[in-house]
């Protein structure tokens, strides 16, 4: 093996590497690889330069080391393109995600912020079928249900409900982040599927982390590529 071939090797890992976690990574790994490139330089500059003259570099085995040295520098451009797209992909959804704020939105969750103050909060979910009952559980951080709620003639589709966020005996909620889920059984006694929604009005939109997020007030942040509906 070439002194240059374990760097090219390692190059070529952290390419796959970047590849698949793009978009977390790819800045990263591109810095990494950038790096190696300039090194792999350095050293296949150097070997030229110490090489014996009355024994040259094998013509094949410098032949094998300038197509690595090309492979690492298509490498190195691919993941400069790969986090260039991500950043424009990133920049299209958050300009797209703009245009929600001051609209109502459905997205597909399960959470829900309660502020100190107390207050009431908009649920909603979707039944695949028809239900003659269901129940809501609000169910707080450490995984506790602090309420269950009953919900009058559920009907297939998008049914709705408000929570005043009270406990179960009544008192209000500590401040904090709850999730709810649904129960629903249909004549014959047989579950129906059920799927959770946050709805609220978009006050805010934050991409800070590299995911695109629409803040909806009391019910909290949701991702914009769950959103499924805008009602008003």
């Amino acid at each position: 093996m070439s002194i240059l071939s374990a760097l090219t090797n390692a190059g070529t890992g952290s390419g796959s590497s970047a590849a698949s976690a793009a978009s977390a990574n790819a800045s990263t790994s591109a810095a990494t690889v950038a790096s190696q490139y300039q090194t792999f330089l350095k050293m296949l500059t150097t070997e030229l330069q110490n090489q014996d003259p009355t024994q040259p570099l094998d013509s094949s085995q410098f032949t094998s080391q300038l197509a690595q040295f090309s492979s690492l520098e298509q490498q190195l451009q691919t993941n400069s393109n790969l986090s260039n797209l991500i950043t424009a992909q990133q920049s299209a959804s958050f300009n797209s995600a703009i245009n929600y704020i001051g609209h109502t939105v459905e997205a597909t969750g399960d959470s829900f912020t309660e502020a100190s103050s107390g207050g009431s909060v908009p649920l909603a979910f979707s039944l695949a079928g028809t239900a003659t009952s269901a129940k809501v559980s609000i169910v707080d951080a450490s995984g506790k249900t602090v309420n269950t709620l009953s919900v009058d003639s559920p009907v297939a589709g998008l049914n709705s409900l408000t929570f005043n966020g009270l406990d179960s005996n009544g008192n209000a909620l500590p401040a904090g982040t709850y999730t709810y889920t649904v129960s629903a059984t249909n004549l014959a006694g047989q579950s129906v599927d059920a799927t959770t929604y946050q709805t609220g009005k978009v006050t805010a939109v934050d991409s800070s982390t590299g995911t695109t997020y629409l803040e909806l007030g009391t019910t909290g942040a949701v991702d914009a590529s769950k959103v499924v509906q805008v009602t008003s």
